[in-house]
Protein backbone atom coordinates (compact mmCIF):
# COMPACT_ATOMS: atom_id res chain seq x y z
CA UNK A 1 0.00 0.00 0.00
CA UNK A 2 1.35 3.40 -0.97
CA UNK A 3 1.00 6.54 1.06
CA UNK A 4 1.76 9.98 -0.26
CA UNK A 5 1.86 12.06 2.92
CA UNK A 6 1.62 11.49 6.62
CA UNK A 7 -1.82 13.11 6.55
CA UNK A 8 -3.46 10.64 4.17
CA UNK A 9 -6.81 8.98 4.47
CA UNK A 10 -7.10 5.36 3.45
CA UNK A 11 -10.42 4.41 1.95
CA UNK A 12 -10.93 0.68 1.54
CA UNK A 13 -12.33 -0.64 -1.71
CA UNK A 14 -13.09 -3.99 -3.17
CA UNK A 15 -10.28 -3.23 -5.63
CA UNK A 16 -6.75 -2.43 -4.41
CA UNK A 17 -6.64 0.07 -1.57
CA UNK A 18 -5.79 3.69 -2.37
CA UNK A 19 -4.42 6.44 -0.18
CA UNK A 20 -5.01 10.07 -0.98
CA UNK A 21 -3.14 13.28 -0.33
CA UNK A 22 -4.77 15.95 1.80
CA UNK A 23 -7.34 17.98 -0.19
CA UNK A 24 -5.19 21.15 -0.21
CA UNK A 25 -2.72 19.23 -2.39
CA UNK A 26 -5.31 18.69 -5.13
CA UNK A 27 -4.79 20.74 -8.26
CA UNK A 28 -7.62 23.11 -9.16
CA UNK A 29 -7.72 21.83 -12.74
CA UNK A 30 -7.55 18.14 -11.89
CA UNK A 31 -10.91 16.36 -12.14
CA UNK A 32 -12.09 15.35 -8.70
CA UNK A 33 -12.34 11.58 -8.40
CA UNK A 34 -14.81 10.02 -6.02
CA UNK A 35 -12.08 9.10 -3.56
CA UNK A 36 -10.70 12.63 -3.55
CA UNK A 37 -14.17 14.11 -3.19
CA UNK A 38 -14.79 11.93 -0.13
CA UNK A 39 -11.47 12.95 1.37
CA UNK A 40 -12.21 16.64 0.82
CA UNK A 41 -15.65 16.18 2.38
CA UNK A 42 -14.27 14.40 5.44
CA UNK A 43 -11.61 17.06 5.95
CA UNK A 44 -14.29 19.76 5.71
CA UNK A 45 -16.29 18.15 8.55
CA UNK A 46 -15.87 19.28 12.13
CA UNK A 47 -14.37 16.32 14.01
CA UNK A 48 -16.05 17.47 17.22
CA UNK A 49 -19.49 16.87 15.70
CA UNK A 50 -18.71 13.16 15.16
CA UNK A 51 -19.62 10.65 17.83
CA UNK A 52 -17.33 7.68 18.38
CA UNK A 53 -19.04 4.30 18.31
CA UNK A 54 -16.10 2.02 19.05
CA UNK A 55 -13.83 1.79 22.06
CA UNK A 56 -10.53 3.63 22.33
CA UNK A 57 -8.67 0.36 21.63
CA UNK A 58 -10.49 -0.14 18.31
CA UNK A 59 -8.52 -0.11 15.08
CA UNK A 60 -7.77 2.93 12.95
CA UNK A 61 -10.73 2.21 10.66
CA UNK A 62 -13.09 2.51 13.63
CA UNK A 63 -12.20 6.16 14.21
CA UNK A 64 -15.14 8.48 13.45
CA UNK A 65 -13.50 10.24 10.48
CA UNK A 66 -12.54 6.92 8.91
CA UNK A 67 -16.04 5.51 9.36
CA UNK A 68 -17.46 8.71 7.87
CA UNK A 69 -15.17 8.34 4.85
CA UNK A 70 -15.93 4.64 4.51
CA UNK A 71 -19.71 5.06 4.53
CA UNK A 72 -19.68 8.21 2.36
CA UNK A 73 -17.50 6.49 -0.21
CA UNK A 74 -19.64 3.38 -0.38
CA UNK A 75 -22.97 5.23 -0.40
CA UNK A 76 -21.67 7.50 -3.17
CA UNK A 77 -20.89 4.30 -5.13
CA UNK A 78 -24.41 3.09 -4.26
CA UNK A 79 -23.16 0.26 -2.06
CA UNK A 80 -25.60 0.32 0.85
CA UNK A 81 -25.28 -2.98 2.70
CA UNK A 82 -23.24 -2.76 5.90
CA UNK A 83 -22.50 -6.48 5.60
CA UNK A 84 -21.15 -5.99 2.06
CA UNK A 85 -19.00 -3.08 3.21
CA UNK A 86 -17.69 -5.15 6.13
CA UNK A 87 -16.90 -8.05 3.79
CA UNK A 88 -14.99 -5.82 1.35
CA UNK A 89 -12.90 -4.44 4.22
CA UNK A 90 -12.12 -7.88 5.58
CA UNK A 91 -11.24 -9.19 2.12
CA UNK A 92 -8.33 -6.74 1.87
CA UNK A 93 -5.37 -8.58 3.42
CA UNK A 94 -3.14 -5.47 3.47
CA UNK A 95 -5.77 -3.46 5.26
CA UNK A 96 -6.32 -6.21 7.83
CA UNK A 97 -2.60 -6.30 8.54
CA UNK A 98 -2.24 -2.54 8.83
CA UNK A 99 -5.20 -2.28 11.20
CA UNK A 100 -4.06 -5.33 13.18
CA UNK A 101 -7.34 -7.12 12.44
CA UNK A 102 -9.31 -4.45 14.34
CA UNK A 103 -11.75 -3.63 11.58
CA UNK A 104 -15.30 -2.28 11.83
CA UNK A 105 -18.06 -4.84 11.57
CA UNK A 106 -21.57 -4.28 10.23
CA UNK A 107 -22.90 -3.42 13.71
CA UNK A 108 -20.33 -0.62 14.15
CA UNK A 109 -21.27 0.73 10.72
CA UNK A 110 -24.97 0.65 11.64
CA UNK A 111 -24.31 2.39 14.95
CA UNK A 112 -22.12 5.03 13.33
CA UNK A 113 -24.78 5.77 10.72
CA UNK A 114 -27.44 6.08 13.42
CA UNK A 115 -25.36 8.23 15.79
CA UNK A 116 -23.81 10.45 13.09
CA UNK A 117 -26.58 10.65 10.53
CA UNK A 118 -26.49 14.43 10.10
CA UNK A 119 -22.71 14.50 9.62
CA UNK A 120 -22.95 11.55 7.21
CA UNK A 121 -25.62 13.32 5.18
CA UNK A 122 -23.55 16.52 5.02
CA UNK A 123 -20.43 14.63 3.99
CA UNK A 124 -22.30 12.62 1.37
CA UNK A 125 -23.96 15.78 0.02
CA UNK A 126 -20.54 17.48 -0.18
CA UNK A 127 -19.16 14.45 -2.02
CA UNK A 128 -22.06 14.39 -4.46
CA UNK A 129 -21.58 18.14 -5.01
CA UNK A 130 -17.95 17.59 -6.05
CA UNK A 131 -19.01 14.89 -8.49
CA UNK A 132 -21.78 17.10 -9.88
CA UNK A 133 -19.32 19.96 -10.33
CA UNK A 134 -17.17 17.65 -12.46
CA UNK A 135 -20.19 16.83 -14.63
CA UNK A 136 -20.88 20.55 -14.96
CA UNK A 137 -17.30 21.20 -16.03
CA UNK A 138 -17.49 18.39 -18.59
CA UNK A 139 -20.77 19.72 -19.97
CA UNK A 140 -22.68 16.55 -19.08
CA UNK A 141 -25.22 18.56 -17.04
CA UNK A 142 -26.14 22.23 -17.24
CA UNK A 143 -27.02 22.95 -13.62
CA UNK A 144 -27.10 21.29 -10.21
CA UNK A 145 -29.55 21.98 -7.43
CA UNK A 146 -28.26 21.89 -3.86
CA UNK A 147 -31.75 20.90 -2.72
CA UNK A 148 -31.67 17.92 -5.09
CA UNK A 149 -28.22 16.94 -3.83
CA UNK A 150 -29.49 17.08 -0.24
CA UNK A 151 -32.45 14.87 -1.18
CA UNK A 152 -30.16 12.44 -3.00
CA UNK A 153 -27.82 12.16 -0.01
CA UNK A 154 -30.84 11.54 2.23
CA UNK A 155 -32.23 8.95 -0.22
CA UNK A 156 -28.95 7.04 -0.23
CA UNK A 157 -28.85 6.89 3.56
CA UNK A 158 -32.45 5.67 3.61
CA UNK A 159 -31.54 3.02 1.02
CA UNK A 160 -28.72 1.86 3.29
CA UNK A 161 -31.10 1.65 6.25
CA UNK A 162 -33.63 -0.27 4.18
CA UNK A 163 -31.01 -2.64 2.78
CA UNK A 164 -29.67 -3.39 6.25
CA UNK A 165 -33.18 -3.97 7.62
CA UNK A 166 -33.94 -6.41 4.78
CA UNK A 167 -30.70 -8.31 5.40
CA UNK A 168 -31.53 -8.49 9.09
CA UNK A 169 -34.92 -10.01 8.32
CA UNK A 170 -33.45 -12.45 5.78
CA UNK A 171 -30.78 -13.63 8.24
CA UNK A 172 -33.34 -14.12 10.99
CA UNK A 173 -31.44 -11.97 13.47
CA UNK A 174 -33.06 -9.52 15.83
CA UNK A 175 -34.25 -6.46 13.98
CA UNK A 176 -32.41 -3.24 14.80
CA UNK A 177 -34.55 -0.28 15.83
CA UNK A 178 -35.88 1.68 12.86
CA UNK A 179 -34.75 5.28 12.72
CA UNK A 180 -37.68 7.68 12.82
CA UNK A 181 -36.20 9.59 9.88
CA UNK A 182 -36.85 6.52 7.71
CA UNK A 183 -40.52 6.57 8.63
CA UNK A 184 -40.80 10.32 8.02
CA UNK A 185 -39.04 10.02 4.67
CA UNK A 186 -41.30 7.12 3.73
CA UNK A 187 -44.38 9.28 4.43
CA UNK A 188 -42.89 12.16 2.41
CA UNK A 189 -42.33 9.86 -0.55
CA UNK A 190 -46.07 9.00 -0.53
CA UNK A 191 -47.00 12.68 -0.79
CA UNK A 192 -45.21 13.22 -4.12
Amino acid sequence: MKTFESDTVTIPRTAPTRCLPAPERLAETEPCSLVRAVQAAVHAMDAISLRAVAGADAGALCEPRMLLALLSYNYARQIYSSATIEHSIRADAELRQICRHQLPDAQILLRFRRDNREALQQCLQFTLRHLADNKLAEGIVTRVSDACLAEEANRRIIMAMFTDSMETKRNGTAEPPVDLCYLVAKERMGMH
